[in-house]
């Protein structure tokens, strides 16, 4: 893995508002599709196979966007993901969207390891597998 893991993708016109800029709520779509590409990268498994074929969730306990400037259909974004922490069963990744070298939005978002095949879903620690490739995008404190 060479460098940070980024994540780009075009902003579409069915994602923008009457102001013509990307809807608000779309920002945390997009800040979730590039760590669950990340998650596709890093783990080979996202969201869909980890809940289906390994009965793990990652549900998110905890987001923080700020809005930096508004995106259009004509924008492509590339959105970089990193760890920020790493605990016995949650883990808190760092995203920034950019359009060239304009910051459209930054944020944190945590999630945790549960498991999916009970009743109730229940804290899992993370696996070792997957905490080595968190351990590999880990931003230097």
């Amino acid at each position: 893995m060479a460098g940070p893991f980024v994540h780009v993708r075009r902003i579409r016109w069915g994602e923008s508002d009457p102001a013509r800029i990307a809807y608000t709520a779309r920002f945390l779509d997009f800040a979730m599709d590039a760590i669950e590409a990340w998650m596709l990268d890093r783990w080979g498994a996202a969201y869909y196979e980890l809940n289906v074929d390994h009965g793990r969730g990652t549900p998110f306990v905890k987001v923080e966007l700020e809005f930096r400037s508004p995106l259009t259909p004509r924008d492509t974004l590339a959105t970089e993901v990193r760890v920020a922490r790493i605990g016995g069963s949650s883990m808190t990744f760092v995203v920034a969207g950019r359009v060239g070298g304009r910051l459209a939005f930054d944020g944190r978002l945590t999630c945790a390891f549960v498991d999916v095949t009970g009743p109730k879903m229940r804290p899992l620690p993370i696996p070792d597998d997957y905490r080595a490739a968190l351990e590999a995008d880990l931003v230097p404190a």
